[in-house]
C-alpha cells in the first residue's frame, strides 16, 4: 500500500540498521540494486493489470491468515531456491515489501479506514483520505532518499526472477520509479493517484497544501501520532520478517 518512495526509504534504512544482523546487511549491500527492485515491484501490478492477490498474496475484504511472503513461496515453490545472490537479494526485497504492506493493512487500513465509522464521511472521501496519508509519507520519503538510489536502482537487471511477472514488466516499473527519483526528476505519484481516485491531481494537491482541509479530511480521523506509531510498528515488523526469511534461506543458498 505505501508508495515505491516509502518502500525505497525502508530499504535504505534497513541497510544501515544495526539491529539487523550484519551478515544480512552485507549481502544486501553487495546486491543493493536487486534488493531495491525487489522492494518495489509488487506494485508493478498497476502496470501489468493483475489483481492484488497475484502480487501481494492477500486481498482486501478477506482475513490475512498466513504471512503473504510465505504464501508466495508456497504458491511458487521455485522461489524457495534462489539461483544466485542477486536473486536472493531481490526476493528479500520482495519479502520486505509484503511484510510492510501486511503490517500497513492490519494496523492502519483495516482498523482506521475500513472498519472505523467516520461519521458523515462518504466512502469515496475515506478513499481520498487514505491516499492523502500515503502521499504525506511519499513526499516526506522522496526527499530523504539518498543520492545513490536512482543510479543503483537503474542498474538492477532481472533475469527470470518471478514466475508471475515478466522481466519486461519489472524493467518497466524499475524505469518508471528511477526516472522520478533521479536528480531533477518529477514525481508521478499524484498523477497515478488521480487516475485511481478519478480526481484531478490539482484537487488532491489543493487539499494537501491546505492545513485546514487536511485536518478536516484526514488528521481528525487519523491523528499524526497514530501514523507515527503504525510506521514504527510496520518498520520493526518488516525488519523482523526479513530476518526470518534470510535466516531460513540464506544458509541454504550458501550451501548450494
Amino acid at each position: 500500500m505505501p508508495t515505491p518512495f516509502t518502500h525505497l526509504r525502508i530499504a535504505q534504512d534497513l541497510l544501515v540498521d544495526e539491529r539487523f544482523a550484519s551478515i544480512y546487511r552485507e549481502l544486501l549491500m553487495r546486491q543493493t540494486p536487486a534488493f531495491q527492485l525487489g522492494g518495489i515491484v509488487a506494485d508493478a501490478r498497476v502496470a501489468s493489470g493483475v489483481g492484488r492477490e497475484v502480487t501481494h498474496f492477500y486481498a482486501y475484504g478477506r482475513p490475512i491468515s498466513e504471512r503473504p511472503w510465505r504464501l508466495m513461496l508456497r504458491e511458487h515453490p521455485s522461489l524457495s531456491q534462489p539461483r544466485d545472490e542477486a536473486h536472493l537479494a531481490f526476493l528479500a526485497g520482495y519479502v520486505a515489501h509484503l511484510a510492510t504492506d501486511e503490517a500497513w493493512a492490519l494496523k492502519m487500513v483495516r482498523p482506521q479506514f475500513w472498519e472505523q465509522d467516520w461519521l458523515g464521511v462518504e466512502r469515496r472521501d475515506k478513499f481520498l483520505a487514505l491516499h492523502l496519508i500515503l502521499t504525506v509519507m511519499d513526499e516526506r520519503d522522496e526527499v530523504e532518499l539518498a543520492s545513490w538510489q536512482a543510479e543503483s536502482l537503474s542498474c538492477s537487471e532481472p533475469d527470470g526472477w518471478l514466475p508471475f511477472m515478466s522481466d519486461d514488466i519489472l524493467r518497466g516499473w524499475r524505469d518508471l520509479v528511477a526516472r522520478q527519483i533521479v536528480p531533477g526528476g518529477e514525481s508521478e505519484t499524484l498523477a497515478i493517484f488521480g487516475r485511481r481516485l478519478k480526481r484531478d491531481p490539482a484537487e488532491i494537491r489543493a487539499v494537501l497544501d491546505d492545513p485546514a482541509l487536511m485536518e478536516r479530511a484526514l488528521w481528525r480521523h487519523v491523528p499524526r501520532e497514530e501514523l507515527a506509531q503504525v510506521e514504527r510498528q510496520a518498520y520493526a515488523f518488516t525488519r523482523d520478517q526479513l530476518a526470518v526469511y534470510l535466516t531460513e534461506f540464506m544458509p541454504a543458498f550458501a550451501s548450494v
